[in-house]
């Protein structure tokens, strides 16, 4: 069933809920997992700094969770705003996680691959919440 016969309230509030679910963790977290913790730069106070850091990272995540689709609702559809913010903090988490990996062994990522998964992001974030023409 194509995504415009929903009505306009669960396209804003159900569907991203769904799918920010799929993506429970930040970018920081998912890299202190992979972590090599025998890599000698780990126990590195530089590299133990960014993961400590890294931990707003994940309460964040979870807030905007909850918060994003209530305040496109409550908001009456104001969609770019609210992908604007979490672009914003989508960046700042990839670039912390990018850091993590290059203070503790592993390799972080470039500029163009972190500008492309957050754009993708926003990307999926305003398809799913274009109220129907």
């Amino acid at each position: 069933m194509p995504l415009m016969r929903f009505p306009l309230t669960l396209r804003l509030v159900v569907f991203p809920l769904l799918l920010s679910l799929g993506g429970c963790a930040s970018h920081s977290e998912l890299t202190t997992i992979q972590l090599d913790k025998s890599h000698p730069q780990y126990a590195s106070a530089k590299c133990q700094d960014s993961m400590a850091a890294g931990e707003r990272h994940k309460d964040l995540k979870l807030a905007r969770m909850v918060a994003s689709p209530l305040l496109v609702a409550l908001s009456g559809g104001l969609l770019l705003p609210v992908v604007a913010m979490n672009s914003g903090l989508d960046l700042s988490d990839h670039v912390d996680a990018s850091d993590m990996a290059d203070f503790c062994g592993g390799r972080g990522k470039n500029n163009a691959e972190i500008a492309s998964e957050v754009a993708a992001g926003a990307a999926l974030g305003i398809a799913v919440g274009l109220p129907a023409k």
